[in-house]
C-alpha cells in the first residue's frame, strides 16, 4: 500500500505585506519542508499559489489539493499558518471543520500550532472570526478616513502619477519630474498632433528603449534592470489621466469588500475633482481634445473580452527555454499570447513569444498522440518510465527472504552440532561467521530493495493514475484542449522560438509538454519533426495485420486531420498509397528472408488470400512473385 500525500500549501499574496513573492514562497516551502521532515511526515507534494489573494478560495493549486482530497491520496494538509488556508472565515471552517475531516485529512498551522487533530484547538473558529470582525471594523474607519480626507481636496493616490513626483516626500504635494514629464508629453504630442495611433506609438517607445512608467520608477530607486514593454493598454490609461492637467481626481475606484483587493471602476459622475493642485504637464485644451479623439476608438478594440479576462488556459505554465523566465500572458489588438517576462522586464534574453491559439493547436497535436500511445503502448511507457522493474524486484525479494530462511536453519543445526560435540569450535566459529557475514549482507540488501519497491510503488501508482486520466479523456476525440484537461495534465511547458524568423509551420518551434508524473512529453512520444510517411511506416505493419490501414484509421493512429496529412505528405514528395506498397514490399522481403510460407505472409501484408500477394507483386514491384521470391533469397 502506498504512502498518502503530506500535502505542503504556500499562498503568496502582495496584500500580506511581505517582503518578495520569491522570498515569501520560498521561506513557506523551507519551513514547512523542515516541519514536515523533523516531525516524521512522508511523500511530500508541495501546492504553490503564488499571487493569490486569501479571500480568494478559486485557486489553481488549492483546487487541486481539494481534488487530490477528494481522490484520497491526501492524509495530512500543512501550512504556515492558518491564513494561508484561506482569509474567509465562513469558508475555511467549513473545509476544515466539515470537508476535510469527511476524507480523514489532518490540517496542520505550523506557526499558529492549529492542529484539527487536537480538541484543544476548538476555539480556532472563534478566533477567526473575532479576527475578521476586528478587520472589518478597521476597514470601515480606513474607508470613512479616507473619504473625508478625499472630500477635503488630499490626494489618495499613495504614489504620485508618472511625471512627478513628491514635494520633500509629503504625499499630497507634487512637482514635475522632467526626465518622465518630458515622456508624457511626447506621448499626447505624437497621439493629438503627429496623428499616430496607439500601437504606433507602444512600438516607437518599444524600439527606443524608453522604460514603462512602473520600471522607469524601479529603476529611479533600486537602478536595478528596466522594462520596454509599452502596450496599448498602458499609453491609453496615461492618455486618459486628468491630473496632467493639475488637478487632483479622487474616488475614481472603489474596493468591493475589504476582504478583496480588487478594485471596481467608477462612472465620471461619481469622481471628485479639485482643479490646479499642482503644475500641469499638459495644457488643458489639448487634454481635452485629446479626450473627444479618444472617444472614437472604441475600448473593446483593445480590451479583451470578460470571457478572455478569466480564461486561464495555459497561466503559470510557460516557461521560456532560453532564460529559464515565466512567459506572461497577455492582450492585443490581434488576441492573447505568451511573452518572456525577462525581455518584458529588462529587454534582455530574447522576444520570445507565441500566441495562445498557436499553443493551443500544439497541446492539442501533442496530447492526442500521448493518448495514442498510452491506448497502443501503455506498457511500453511504464517501461520508458523505468517503473517495469516491480515484478523483478518481488523475485529478488523473494530469493533473498529464502535465503535470509535457509541461512537461520544452517545456523540453528550449527548450534546444535556444536553442543551435541560434533562439530569442533574452530570449525563452528568458521562456519558462523561465514553465514553471519551472508546474512548480514542479505538483511541489507532486502532493506535496499525493499525502499526501492516502495519508491518505484508509489511512482508506479501515481503515474498509473495519470495514464488512466488520460484514457478517460479520450483525447483523440477532442477539437479543442479544455481548461480541465490543461489543469488535470499539463505541468509547464517550456517554449523556444520559432527555428527560423519567418517560419510560419508552428510545428517547427520546439515546443516541451511536460506532463504531471510522465515528464517531458517529447521524450516519451516523438511529437517533433519526424515526417508523415515515416510515422505512417511505423503504425502500418500492426494496422496491415489487422485489416485496417486506410487513410481513416491512420489518421486517428497519428491524431491528425485528413487535409494536413495530405499536404504532409505532399511536401515529402509522396502519398498515401506509396508509403503503403513500401511497407508491404519490407514486410515482403523479410518474410521471404525469414522462410515464411505464403500462408504465413499474406497476413501480414494486410490481405484476406494469396492470390492479393501475387497481384501485389505483379502490380507495384514490377514481376511475378516466384521471381521476386528467387531474386530475394538470391541476395541473403
Amino acid at each position: 500500500m502506498y504512502d498518502k500525500i503530506t500535502a505542503l500549501y504556500c499562498r503568496y499574496s502582495r496584500d500580506d505585506g511581505q517582503e518578495t513573492e520569491n522570498a515569501s514562497i520560498t521561506h513557506q516551502k523551507a519551513l514547512l519542508k523542515e516541519y514536515a521532515e523533523n516531525n516524521g511526515y512522508p511523500n511530500l507534494r508541495y501546492y504553490v499559489d503564488d499571487g493569490y489573494t486569501g479571500t480568494n478560495f478559486n485557486r489553481p493549486d488549492f483546487q487541486r489539493m481539494m481534488e487530490d482530497v477528494e481522490n484520497g491520496i491526501i492524509e495530512t494538509i500543512v501550512v504556515k499558518d492558518m491564513s494561508r488556508f484561506g482569509r474567509n472565515y465562513i469558508l475555511v471552517g467549513q473545509y476544515v471543520e466539515l470537508v476535510l475531516p469527511q476524507h480523514h485529512v489532518r490540517v496542520i498551522g505550523v506557526t499558529d500550532n492549529y492542529d484539527s487533530y487536537n480538541t484543544e484547538n476548538d476555539l480556532f473558529v472563534f478566533e477567526s472570526i473575532f479576527a475578521e470582525m476586528y478587520a472589518a471594523d478597521i476597514s470601515k474607519k480606513v474607508t470613512y478616513a479616507k473619504h473625508t480626507l478625499g472630500m477635503n481636496g488630499v490626494k489618495l493616490k499613495s504614489h504620485p502619477l508618472y511625471g512627478y513626483k513628491l514635494v520633500d516626500g509629503d504625499h499630497n504635494r507634487w512637482e514635475i519630474d522632467e526626465e518622465s514629464a518630458k515622456i508624457v508629453r511626447m506621448i499626447f504630442d505624437m497621439f493629438l498632433h503627429q496623428d499616430m495611433s496607439i500601437n504606433s506609438i507602444a512600438k516607437h517607445l518599444r524600439t527606443n528603449k524608453v522604460p514603462t512608467p512602473s520600471a522607469y520608477m524601479e529603476y529611479k530607486y533600486t537602478k536595478v534592470g528596466t522594462s520596454y514593454g509599452w502596450l496599448f493598454q498602458t499609453i491609453r490609461r496615461l492618455l486618459e489621466f486628468q491630473e496632467y492637467c493639475g488637478d487632483t481626481v479622487n474616488f475614481k475606484t472603489k474596493t468591493t469588500s475589504y476582504k478583496s483587493k480588487s478594485r471596481l471602476f467608477l462612472p465620471k459622475e461619481n469622481w471628485v475633482v479639485f482643479e490646479n493642485q499642482h503644475p500641469a504637464i499638459i495644457r488643458r485644451e489639448d487634454f481635452e481634445k485629446t479626450q473627444e479623439k479618444l472617444k472614437t476608438i472604441s475600448k473593446n478594440s483593445f480590451s479583451p473580452s470578460n470571457e478572455m479576462k478569466n480564461d486561464t488556459f495555459f497561466r503559470n505554465k510557460c516557461v521560456c527555454a532560453k532564460c529559464g523566465a515565466k512567459m506572461h500572458r497577455r492582450h492585443s489588438v490581434n488576441g492573447v499570447y505568451f511573452i518572456c517576462k525577462t525581455y518584458m522586464q529588462y529587454g534582455t534574453c530574447c522576444s520570445n513569444h507565441i500566441t495562445e491559439n498557436e499553443l493551443r493547436r500544439i497541446a492539442l497535436d501533442h496530447l492526442k498522440k500521448l493518448y495514442m500511445a498510452v491506448k497502443n503502448g501503455r506498457d511500453t511507457l511504464i517501461t520508458q518510465l523505468g517503473l517495469n522493474q516491480l515484478t523483478e524486484l518481488d523475485k529478488q525479494i523473494k530469493d533473498a527472504e529464502n535465503r535470509v530462511s535457509a541461512i537461520s536453519r544452517l545456523l540453528t543445526e550449527l548450534y546444535e552440532k556444536k553442543f551435541q560435540g560434533k562439530l569442533l569450535d574452530s570449525e563452528f566459529r568458521i562456519q558462523s561467521k561465514a553465514l553471519s557475514c551472508e546474512m548480514e549482507e542479505l538483511l541489507q540488501f532486502l532493506s535496499d530493495v525493499t525502499v526501492q519497491k516502495s519508491i518505484i510503488s508509489k511512482r508506479f501508482f501515481s503515474v498509473t493514475e495519470i495514464l488512466n486520466r488520460i484514457e478517460n479523456y479520450r483525447l483523440s476525440e477532442l477539437n479543442a484542449v479544455t481548461q480541465e484537461i490543461c489543469d488535470a495534465l499539463i505541468e509547464k511547458i517550456v517554449i523556444d522560438e520559432p527555428m527560423g524568423q519567418k517560419e510560419k509551420n508552428y510545428g517547427k518551434r520546439i515546443v516541451d509538454i511536460y506532463i504531471y508524473e510522465l515528464g517531458n512529453l517529447s521524450e516519451l512520444v516523438d511529437v517533433r519533426f519526424k515526417p508523415y510517411s515515416q510515422r505512417i511506416k511505423e503504425i502500418a505493419p500492426q494496422l496491415l495485420l489487422e485489416r485496417r490501414c486506410d487513410t481513416t484509421n491512420v489518421i486517428e493512429a497519428l491524431a491528425t486531420k485528413r487535409t494536413s496529412l495530405k499536404s504532409a505528405l505532399v511536401e515529402e514528395e509522396t502519398n498515401f498509397q506509396t508509403v503503403i506498397v513500401e511497407v508491404r514490399k519490407e514486410i515482403l522481403i523479410n518474410a521471404i528472408k525469414k522462410g515464411l510460407s505464403m500462408k504465413e505472409i499474406y497476413p501480414l501484408l494486410g490481405y484476406p488470400e494469396p492470390s492479393n500477394v501475387y497481384w501485389f507483386a505483379k502490380r507495384f514491384l514490377g514481376m511475378s512473385f516466384n521471381d521476386f521470391y528467387h531474386k530475394t533469397r538470391k541476395e541473403i
